[in-house]
């Protein structure tokens, strides 16, 4: 089956070469998308044609090769993928999962809930797919144990979302999940085979366990594992103050937005109960008001496999670097500057600082602005958060590369064929249509949304929205048969299309974003998205990072399991203790001897080995 998937993965790979190269100068793709078998959705994306200089010839040589490699694979006729990819059931196919639903989220309309809304109707309305959701979480903490406990007692509903790959390890070993090959390969559209392409075969080694691809793997843009800080910058103006760079500029910063009064309770937001204060190996991306930005000024990356000079292998959790910045973050605690609660509020309460412009700084990826705090900026539309790097003393920007994705749509080993097809469908019209929704209503709310995305999709998006908006190039020029079209960024035409909704035109970029000159609330979805990648994504999309820094393995081999459970449960409970002083960093090296005798030896022997292979 492996074989079979890879086969027609290659063959798409070779068709979207072959569409680079026999498109116009522009980059514009030549690869067809036709629209769903009703032809109700009239969005860009849905009717997908090729640019108007590529000509028939090309788009035909496409699809003779996409014949060829399915003939040869004995799998679905290309020219029909899209056809079943976008499918309407002659009848209603139910889908049961399970959810997380952040408790804060107050965007869904009155009457609305999980299992009823825009997303969901649009899924009955167009594709004969009802979702029924089973259960729900509030939190990362609660959704793990449900997680869990559904592995365990065998009782999966038809689709749920593994918060990382042990769990899809998990499930698939004790035989609860559907092997995915052959329904992925005749229903996933061809744009999202384009983009599983574009990691190369991670995507579907990721989805795979034992030889058996068995998940779909969440792929999302390489900025979401990269992390800064965000800070009040009308806060700095008022205050006379420069944009911090380093730590100790940003604790003093932290110290005057307490003393004037802007910060009373405390100046830099923390982790939720059950987060990290760092991304790992197995959770490297979307790290929510954790401190990765802190850990990476100090030269350190906990929590990743890494070599030294030498080429020998070791824990990034357990060096000197780290020890360096923890001392620092225990400091900031003693001091008052971050929140006295970090690790102990819960649902999202460590977050209400921020909504209500009580705290000016907190860290994460680019979507932490925008879309992490949608209500700051509705409760003062002045509220101007700046997005910066955080600087090592010696002025280098290090930053952690994440793995193409952590999560993974899991499916009942029990599902009927038509609920692996629906599933494979909701992700494809996810895909595609993510972009035409009405996104004032969080689009987290869309039924079992494990994102796919090119890798490079926010920076293309920063520069392309920055030429409208600098008069390089027009609205125009990013939609259908546009010189700069490519449907490769879902996004990207209905975002050009609706700039100008957040916009004055003719805006003066050379002062920079700022909210104060963007409408808040005319096309609410959109400004969060707008604010998040042109600010946000800035300090990426136009700085080039000194380090960047990938772990040697992202998902746990053979033989790890016993000794992961042991070291993980250690540090993520001793960490916190020692910002909190709950343990003395004297005790620092008694905690790199426990998590080395305790397993962790072990382990760096089994992924050295494994690496070796």
């Amino acid at each position: 089956m492996k074989k079979r998937v890879v086969s027609v993965l290659m063959a798409f790979a070779m068709a979207a070469s072959l569409a680079a190269c026999g498109s116009s100068s522009d980059g514009g793709s030549a690869v067809t998308q036709a629209a769903d078998d009703d032809g109700t959705q009239a969005n860009a994306i849905a009717a997908q044609t090729a640019a108007a200089e590529t000509g028939d010839e090309t788009a035909d040589g496409i699809a003779g090769i996409w014949k060829a490699a399915a003939d040869e694979a004995d799998d679905a006729n290309p020219g029909e993928n899209d056809d079943r990819g976008f499918k309407k059931f002659d009848h209603v196919v139910e889908v049961h999962y399970g959810y997380q639903v952040d408790p804060t989220d107050k965007t869904l309309p009155e009457g609305d809930k999980v299992d009823d809304n825009q997303y969901t109707r649009y899924l009955l309305d167009n594709y004969n797919i009802k979702v029924i959701c089973d259960w729900t979480a509030g939190n990362n903490s609660d959704f793990q144990q449900k997680v869990s406990l559904a592995i365990a007692s065998d009782s999966l509903p038809d689709a749920v979302i593994a918060p990382n790959r042990n769990y899809l390890v998990q499930a698939a070993r004790a035989g609860e999940l559907a092997d995915l090959g052959q329904v992925f390969n005749d229903y996933a559209s061809k744009q999202v085979k384009e983009i599983v392409e574009t990691t190369g075969d991670r995507a579907f080694n990721n989805g795979t366990v034992d030889g058996t691809f068995v998940a779909l793997p969440n792929i999302t843009v390489d900025t979401d594992g990269v992390y800064v800080y965000f800070i009040r910058q009308d806060w700095l103006d008022k205050l006379g103050l420069e944009a911090p760079k380093t730590v100790d500029e940003l604790e003093e910063v932290a110290k005057k937005f307490m003393d004037e009064g802007l910060s009373p309770d405390y100046a830099i937001a923390g982790i939720d109960s059950g987060g990290r204060t760092y991304s790992n190996f197995l959770n490297s991306s979307n790290n929510g008001y954790g401190y990765d930005a802190v850990y990476q000024a100090f030269n350190a990356t906990p929590g990743y496999f890494l070599r030294d000079d030498s080429g020998k292998l070791y824990w990034g959790t357990t060096t000197d670097e780290t020890k360096a910045a923890l001392t620092e973050l225990h400091d900031w605690y003693e001091e008052g500057l971050i929140n006295p609660e970090i690790g102990v509020t819960t649902n999202g309460d460590n977050a209400n600082n921020v909504k209500n412009g009580t705290c000016g700084i907190f860290m994460g990826p680019w979507w932490s602005l925008g879309y992490g705090n949608p209500d700051s900026f509705k409760n003062d539309n002045n509220a101007d958060w700046q997005a910066y790097p955080l600087y090592t003393n010696d002025g280098e920007w290090n930053i952690h590369m994440k793995d193409i994705g952590t999560t993974y749509t899991m499916v009942n080993a029990n599902a009927s064929d038509e609920v692996k097809q629906a599933i494979v469908i909701m992700n494809n019209v996810l895909v595609r249509d993510e972009s035409i929704f009405d996104t004032s209503v969080a689009i987290a709310w869309y039924p079992l949304r494990n994102t796919m995305a090119a890798a490079d999709e926010c920076e293309y998006e920063y520069n392309a929205l920055m030429d409208i908006l600098n008069g390089k190039a027009k609205v125009e020029d990013y939609q259908i048969g546009g010189a700069k079209f490519n449907g490769l960024y879902k996004n990207l035409a209905n975002d050009a299309a609706t700039l100008y909704d957040v916009f004055p035109e003719g805006y003066d970029t050379s002062k920079g974003i700022h909210v104060q000159d963007m409408d808040v609330n005319t096309n609410n979805g959109q400004f969060n998205r707008f604010i998040a990648i042109l600010d946000g994504d800035r300090p990426y999309a136009t700085i080039t990072p000194d380090h960047k820094i990938y772990s040697e393995l992202y998902y746990t081999i053979d033989g790890m399991d016993t000794f992961w459970t042991t070291v993980s449960d250690l540090e993520d409970s001793e960490i916190l203790k020692f910002i909190t002083g709950a343990r003395s960093l004297d005790e620092w090296d008694q905690f790199c001897n426990d998590w080395h005798v305790q397993g962790g030896d072990q382990i760096l022997q089994l992924v050295d080995d494994f690496l070796a292979q």
